[in-house]
């Protein structure tokens, strides 16, 4: 698997700086991807009109040194205009591996259009994306060997995405394309050589929905994740049971991801804040012990763009 050729061991990422050109896979995993969808989809917005703010930490390989860690923060929400059809949504995302570290910030526009029974959303997302290698750290066996730089190298470039949102009653599916201009991050200069970072092209498809029991306390929720570069793929295969009452939630659930992981995952929410702990015991030699961990929370909050000259604040006495 090509994420996990580039998060095992700092001297990879030595013998890779040696290179002219770099092929890397820059997206991060996350376990609650159903909560950080946007990350990986920009039609995933407005699906109930809401200010959502979340954001995400995932360790992984912890048991490994300079293991890879990722931070998603992303907030979106739908805008007054065209009757609540337009949605926006922007986020920041920092990822260190070894010495390298991967920046990203994002701004996502979808546009909401009626279809059949439900309703489609169309996304668009542009960015910057940076990637910079942290040379003053590095080890090398032989000390000032001009093939690595000693000091900080940083390389910007502009990234492109787009995708699809289909919504109707308890179900969903969605497609996307991240990076589809294939950027290409320039940085530093080793014997004369620019050392470049390609960015390879990612698709995205995911869908789930909400399954109500006999019990009207307790429903199910299965989705699915998959990515592929044309290279590569992973699928995330999810599903949560649970428990609701009044304003309170409790879940518990897991992913199968085959060849890969198996997780397991717990959270809640009590009023407007959802809390998300997951861990991913890998199943592919890596050791269920040098597992990753993954923390999520959200927070939603109803927003009325169209009360004009009212005060929507609740007064002390019904507080």
């Amino acid at each position: 698997m090509n994420t996990m050729k580039r998060r095992v061991s700092s001297a990879l990422f030595m013998c890779m700086i040696s290179l002219a050109t770099l092929h890397a896979q820059s997206d991060a995993h996350f376990t609650h991807f159903r909560e950080v969808e946007n990350f990986y989809n920009p039609a995933a917005m407005n699906r109930d009109s809401r200010l959502n703010v979340v954001a995400s930490l995932a360790m992984q390989m912890t048991g490994y040194t300079n293991s890879p860690a990722s931070m998603f923060i992303g907030a979106n929400t739908a805008v007054p205009l065209g009757k609540m059809r337009n949605s926006v949504g922007a986020g920041l995302f920092n990822e260190t591996i070894g010495l390298f570290t991967n920046r990203r910030l994002l701004f996502d526009y979808a546009y909401k259009i009626g279809m059949g029974k439900g309703w489609l959303n169309v996304g668009v997302q542009g960015g910057v994306m940076s990637e910079e290698f942290n040379g003053s750290k590095l080890k090398a066996e032989t000390s000032n060997d001009p093939a690595f730089p000693t000091g900080n190298e940083r390389g910007t470039v502009g990234d492109l995405g787009a995708g699809l949102l289909y919504v109707r009653g308890e179900w969903w599916v969605g497609a996307s394309a991240q990076h589809i201009n294939s950027p290409r991050v320039e940085f530093g200069k080793t014997e004369g050589k620019t050392t470049r970072m390609d960015i390879e092209p990612t698709l995205y498809l995911s869908g789930g929905c909400n399954i109500g029991l006999r019990n009207p306390l307790i429903s199910v929720q299965p989705c699915f994740l998959v990515e592929s570069d044309l290279d590569f793929y992973r699928v995330d295969l999810s599903v949560r049971a649970s428990y609701q009452f009044n304003e309170t939630l409790l879940y518990l659930g897991t992913t199968y991801t085959p060849g890969i992981s198996v997780t397991a995952m717990v959270g809640g929410r009590i009023g407007d804040v959802l809390l998300g702990y997951a861990y991913e015991f890998y199943t592919n030699g890596v050791g269920a012990l040098n597992g990753s961990h993954d923390l999520m929370v959200n927070w939603a909050t109803q927003v009325d763009f169209f009360k004009k000259g009212k005060n929507v604040h609740k007064s002390v006495r019904y507080l």
